[in-house]
């Protein structure tokens, strides 16, 4: 432990060597994962060097994307290998080291702080020793209720291992990573209420993020009189989405309106696994209307909130922007939010990321159709990049058709995905320290 101190004490903590450091360490998790489910024991030999890579920064990423049918092509040795960097990748490597070096050292090197408020993307004043506790609590006991539920779920329903199914469906849920036993995902239990309710109150505890179950924690006990305005955000924005997703997925598909109140409850179920980003599916996604794929492509891309498991730009984001927005046709000279000002900083942040998003999933998209375009359709392609960026994991059927060239682009969009677009864009761009330098102003046309 004490080399350890040593190290972190002694490690650079300017931007460049920050973000360097993080994305080396979640490198570094994809080729270790990589390696062990490329073992004999790990897998049934049927598998690609492609597709083991494919599946390893999937299950890092906690993307669910599969090039096959994860359940069959993998053991028992090689799920649990997969659990492990699923719960790893969903709570942040960064969450876990953070509290071995606090249980050695009585406050946490400037390192460790930096990273981890890069990693959850935390304001700057954050009571980060409880906040690390709070998130391996939370973990732990919602993943544990959660299985706990399922595993009645699957039991009753004669699943041949149902604690095995509800443990591992339980992590996946939680940690967004829409990874399941069954070949065609949550379809075969669609119509077992307590399965699916279970998967959808997990995979929003786990897109809402840790800060606002912090706060609402803090609240419950009265150490702190009203949760931040960063948890009210998050919470506005997450029920308004999923709310609105849900009615225009059911409204945009025949099949679903014929089903009555049960199609929208899989709409439900659908928007709530776009939004959170955490990809299960029990209807199959091929067979939605290209009008629902739209709205799909729309919530995955907003995706989950700070601090989260998910990824996509964020609700945060996406309230940042629309603050500004409505500001400016109101014509304030202050951008607020619930009668809050968001601070410019804020504000430029949102744009930075939501831009910079849009041109790599751009990008991405150009690639994949210059490759494969004459063999599937440009929506299936939006979709499926949409997906990978946003760490969602649904898919069309169409993953395990690509070329080895698409999948290693798709796997790149995840990665770049659970770093976070901003994170990845300064780790390329930034060579300098922040300018303080003032440049003159002049006006454009907008």
């Amino acid at each position: 432990m004490n080399s350890l101190k040593t190290w972190l004490e002694h490690r650079k903590t300017d931007d460049k060597s920050v973000l360097s450091l993080f994305i080396q360490g979640y490198l570094c998790l994809s080729l270790i994962c990589f390696l062990l489910l490329l073992l004999p024991i790990s897998n049934n030999g049927n598998i690609t060097l492609v597709d083991h890579l494919f599946y390893s920064i999937s299950i890092v990423s906690t993307t669910g994307l599969s090039p096959g049918t994860f359940g069959e092509d993998y053991t028992l040795f090689g799920q649990l290998v997969s659990l492990f960097f699923i719960q790893l990748g969903g709570i942040g490597y960064m969450a876990l080291s953070s509290f071995i070096v606090l249980r050695h050292f009585s406050k946490l090197p400037t390192l460790s702080v930096r990273l981890l408020k890069l990693e959850f993307n935390l304001p700057t004043k954050y009571p980060l020793r409880s906040f690390i506790i709070s998130v391996l609590v939370f973990t732990v006991l919602l993943e544990a209720l959660g299985t706990i539920a399922l595993y009645i779920g699957f039991d009753r329903l004669g699943v041949e291992t149902p604690f095995w199914y509800a443990l591992f469906h339980s992590i996946s849920a939680f940690c967004t990573a829409g990874f399941s036993l069954s070949a065609d995902s949550m379809v075969a239990f669609k119509s077992d209420w307590l399965i699916s309710t279970t998967i959808m109150v997990l995979s929003l505890f786990g897109s809402i993020g840790f800060i606002v179950l912090f706060d609402i924690w803090l609240r419950i006990t009265r150490q702190r009189q009203k949760i931040s305005q960063t948890a009210i955000v998050i919470l506005v924005t997450t029920f308004g989405i999923w709310m609105s997703g849900s009615l225009l997925i059911y409204l945009s598909d025949l099949e679903l309106l014929r089903q009555g109140w049960l199609g929208l409850y899989h709409a439900i179920f659908q928007s709530i696994s776009s939004h959170t980003t955490v990809g299960f599916n029990n209807y199959n996604i091929g067979e939605i209307s290209v009008g629902g794929l739209f709205v799909m492509v729309i919530i995955m891309i907003i995706g989950a909130s700070p601090a989260g498991t998910g990824g996509g730009i964020k609700t945060t984001s996406l309230g940042a922007l629309i603050a500004v927005l409505i500001s400016v046709l109101r014509r304030k000279q202050h951008i607020t939010f619930l009668k809050k000002e968001i601070p410019k900083t804020n504000i430029f942040l949102a744009i930075s990321s939501i831009t910079f998003y849009f041109i790599i999933l751009c990008v991405g998209v150009w690639i994949v159709t210059l490759l494969d375009g004459d063999t599937f359709s440009f929506v299936s392609i939006l979709f499926e990049c949409a997906s990978a960026l946003s760490t969602v994991g649904l898919s069309t059927g169409i993953t395990g058709e690509f070329s080895d060239l698409s999948k290693i682009i798709i796997s790149s969009l995840m990665f770049i995905g659970r770093l976070g677009v901003l994170t990845f864009g300064l780790a390329l761009i930034a060579k300098e320290p922040r300018s303080v330098y003032k440049p003159k102003i002049e006006e454009i046309a907008i």
